[in-house]
């Protein structure tokens, strides 16, 4: 059988999925398999509908994004993550609402969400992202549709939710989120800039050679966001932060994001309610290296 274009080997993954080999599961099931002699990774979104985990119902929450619309927009998003020259893109094949491939690319994954040193590895990433913030965009969301208009009251209405559903016991950890939370809704965030931003990133969604970070594999978690929210996160994972704000400064100045860090902790701090250990981290430290 020939595969004439990419949609009908889109068809043909999903008919022959069942003698592919299962590589991983986590938000995708992930198979990996041989066509004409080339290899494609297949990717099964399991978070869809409303099978959401915590990170991916504030997904949908706050960044109106849900797989089944990010997936019909993927080609978009890839065609301006490949732009940048800094760390390769895997390459993007097809997509429909409940299936995505790519193609095949050899490297070493990194399970530490901390970054390895390796060669220049902080210049590099500061360079990358960088490049990925150049562009401000009016509103948030996912590319193509970029319809959440004010990303902070999306942010207070599902906090909310969430903190009325599972941190409202009377333990001192609960009673600091919420005191927390209305100060949030004393004030006011306005980014400085809204732009392409992986809202989980860290160093095993890239692949390395060496140490050295060379791919951006998992698109998933890109939308349109708080610059600050990405560099925030990145803080905490970049060992020499000096030559990656000198990487990134190639491209614009820094925002100040620090002040601002603590909320985006809290965040994603709040998806860990049947655990809350990362919440403490939030506020007390316990060694945390997100409330550095």
């Amino acid at each position: 059988m020939k595969i004439n274009n990419y949609v009908s080997l889109l068809a043909y993954a999903k008919e022959n999925i069942s003698s592919f080999e299962k590589i991983s599961v986590s938000s995708n099931e992930i198979y990996v398999f041989d066509f004409q002699d080339k290899k494609y990774i297949l990717k099964i979104p399991l978070m869809i509908k409303n099978n959401l985990s915590p990170f991916w119902l504030m997904m949908k929450n706050i960044f109106s994004f849900t797989f089944e619309k990010q997936n019909l927009h993927l080609k978009n998003l890839y065609d301006v993550l490949k732009n940048n020259h800094h760390i390769k893109i895997v390459p993007f094949v097809a997509s429909d609402e409940y299936a995505m491939i790519y193609e095949f690319v050899e490297g070493t994954s990194w399970s530490e969400d901390e970054f390895p040193s390796g060669k220049n590895n902080a210049y590099t990433l500061g360079q990358y992202i960088g490049y990925n913030h150049q562009v401000a965009h009016k509103n948030c969301g996912i590319i193509g549709i970029e319809d959440v208009e004010d990303f902070y009251s999306r942010v207070l209405l599902h906090a909310e939710e969430c903190i009325n559903q599972f941190w409202n016991t009377d333990s001192s950890i609960d009673k600091k989120v919420r005191d927390y939370f209305k100060s949030l809704t004393e004030n006011y965030f306005t980014s400085t800039k809204n732009s392409f931003i992986m809202v989980d990133i860290c160093a095993d969604q890239f692949l390395f050679e060496n140490e050295n970070v060379t791919t951006c594999i998992d698109l998933d978690g890109y939308v349109i966001g708080p610059v600050e929210w990405e560099l925030s996160f990145l803080k905490t994972q970049i060992k020499d932060w000096d030559s990656f704000k000198s990487g990134y400064e190639t491209y614009q100045p820094m925002s100040e994001f620090e002040k601002y860090s603590q909320m985006f902790f809290f965040l994603m701090a709040l998806n860990s309610y049947n655990d809350k250990q990362e919440m403490e981290g939030v506020f007390y430290g316990n060694g945390n290296e997100r409330n550095e």
